[in-house]
């Protein structure tokens, strides 16, 4: 499991950024791609370090995001889950409104794990 970054670390890394975008996922696989060809010797050492420069502020940016994210879900599902220890009764609803107000919006991927629920109960009941 990976050991989530702190607060403090996000600043740090936030501070060592200069402002931009994060990657896209297109930006991360093609940076793979770079770093996969550099090894199979179909790319000098020197050419994935060109690269490697200008897509590695993006990719940080990124890793930024991510981290982030996953900071706020953490707090916000373990508050949800303290407050259930404590007697409170927050509902699923309750939560992704939470996230909504964090800045996380779930409610498509909420939509997509329903609609893979139903089909796998068509398929159960049809065979």
């Amino acid at each position: 499991m990976l050991t989530p970054a702190t607060p403090e670390q996000l600043a740090a890394l936030d501070a060592h950024l200069r402002p931009g975008l994060p990657a896209s996922i297109v930006a991360v696989l093609d940076t793979a791609e770079v770093h996969a060809e550099a090894l199979a010797g179909r790319h000098t050492t020197e050419a994935l370090g060109r690269y490697c420069r200008t897509a590695l502020p993006m990719l940080l940016r990124r890793l930024l995001a991510a981290e982030s994210d996953l900071a706020t879900l953490r707090a916000a599902v373990a508050e949800h889950v303290a407050a259930t220890d404590q007697g409170d009764e927050p509902t699923p609803g309750e939560l992704l409104a939470d996230l909504v107000r964090r800045g996380i919006d779930l409610h498509a991927d909420v939509e997509a794990a329903a609609a893979v629920l139903e089909a796998q109960a068509h398929a159960a009941a049809f065979g």
